[in-house]
């Protein structure tokens, strides 16, 4: 009779440690990832980029109450990334992340992929089979940065130039910030929306709010809810505003170095302790708008600003990234992969020196080799075909048709006087690239 009762405990037991639990987003075997808005009990709002949550359980499967139609979620488990979760047209409540794991303890977090402007989460925690456990402890390193479309990661998935913006192809993870917060082993948050800017947004929009406008808040169209910027505090900023302001026709030159500098003394103010690093790139050029010398002109904005900052013991620095092209595009002339990689590597090497950290040797960001590059002069543009290829070659115009084709071979050639506006195609063995003639920006 007693060995009859232990079985049936056993049983029991077994049954029970098989149920469902539900791990609610304060448990301390939770970690939130960004800015997140208390909705009610039990219930979190983020919508920045890159927010998210993790959690620790010792079981085998992990699902996690979530509605976030319109967004795209990056999922990782036990370091692992998996196929993204994509509720673009879901409006189910609870997700599987992840079935049939080995027993013992495990890790899995979901990172919003997708921009503010196209997806609002509303969190309600993890479900497992299994029992909560502790969290691994967070990176020592932690870094906050505040950009536009570049940081957001639009296009970055796509290598069309022409494509339109699509949430399938934005990815805030592999951009040249989260590419260069990876390499360091940095924790890294972002506050960036397409197309802002720091006076004027995309296309000289000025009736909605810009960046600095909007930084403040814990949800970008929430005005009465403020972050608490005591909470999460970075050790580096990195600002990489500029690009939309830019985008049309100059703003005024004083407006722009005040708010700017402005807004920089408002974070400082924030993170007395925190290093800053002011971004220019990689979309800007002089060459486009026409006359304006867009990246000229920012460039000396942010060196002067860097230099006036530093008077008020602001610790700020200047880093000037590779302007795209070479390594071709992303969607609608934004960064793709190996224009973010090239950039990330960049950063992270400047923030070694920066701010004094080692390298981490255990990630690399090699730069695809440019296959091809245009080459403008004061007379006539080129394109350079790299050594070793060949490529039949074609320019379609604003309208979609095409206009002028060759095939090229390696080395220099001469574009017609035409080729005013639109794009370059060039197909070689295996690949597309896409330079742009005129390139937009956002």
């Amino acid at each position: 009779m007693h060995r009859t009762l232990l079985s049936l405990t056993s049983v029991l037991a077994g049954i029970a440690g098989a149920a469902p639990v539900h791990v609610p987003p304060a448990s301390s075997s939770v970690r939130i990832l960004g800015r997140t808005h208390t909705q009610s009990p039990g219930s979190l709002q983020w919508a920045w980029s890159g927010s998210g949550a993790m959690v620790a359980f010792s079981g085998t499967s992990c699902s996690v109450h979530l509605q976030a139609r319109g967004g795209i979620f990056r999922v990782v488990v036990d370091g692992v990334e998996r196929a993204p979760l994509d509720l673009t047209s879901n409006t189910d409540t609870l997700h599987t992340l992840a079935t049939g794991l080995a027993a013992g303890t495990h890790v899995v977090e979901i990172r919003q992929k997708t921009e503010a402007q196209n997806c609002t989460s509303r969190f309600r925690g993890f479900r497992i089979e299994g029992t909560p456990a502790t969290l691994p402890e967070p990176p020592s390193r932690r870094i906050e940065f505040y950009g536009n479309s570049i940081t957001c990661g639009y296009g970055i998935l796509d290598s069309v130039a022409f494509n339109p913006f699509s949430v399938k192809t934005e990815d805030e993870g592999r951009t040249f910030a989260a590419q260069a917060a990876q390499a360091l082993g940095a924790e890294h948050r972002t506050v960036c929306w397409s197309g802002k800017g720091v006076v004027q947004n995309y296309n000289r929009d000025t009736l909605n709010p810009t960046l600095p406008e909007l930084y403040q808040q814990i949800l970008p169209w929430d005005a009465r809810n403020l972050w608490d910027f005591s909470g999460w505090t970075p050790h580096a900023v990195v600002v990489n505003l500029g690009t939309n302001d830019y985008s049309h026709v100059a703003p005024d030159s004083v407006r722009f170095h005040r708010t700017y500098a402005a807004f920089v003394d408002s974070l400082h103010a924030r993170y007395p302790q925190a290093k800053f690093v002011l971004v220019d790139g990689p979309m800007l050029s002089d060459g486009y708008p026409a006359g304006v010398n867009a990246l000229s002109k920012l460039r000396r904005h942010l060196d002067n600003i860097a230099a006036e900052i530093a008077v008020r013991g602001i610790a700020a620095t200047r880093l000037s990234l590779t302007p795209q092209g070479n390594l071709g595009y992303g969607a609608d002339y934004h960064p793709n992969l190996a224009q973010a990689a090239l950039n990330g590597q960049e950063l992270a090497s400047h923030l070694r020196t920066a701010m004094g950290w080692a390298t981490n040797s255990a990630v690399r960001l090699e730069p695809s080799r440019p296959r091809a590059a245009l080459e403008p002069s004061a007379r006539d543009l080129s394109v350079r075909i790299a050594d070793g290829e060949t490529a039949d070659a074609r320019i379609v115009d604003l309208r979609g048709r095409s206009t002028w084709n060759r095939k090229l071979s390696s080395g220099s050639h001469a574009l017609p006087a035409s080729a005013g506006g639109g794009w370059l195609v060039l197909r070689f063995q295996g690949a597309v690239l896409v330079l742009a003639i005129r390139p937009y920006l956002r």
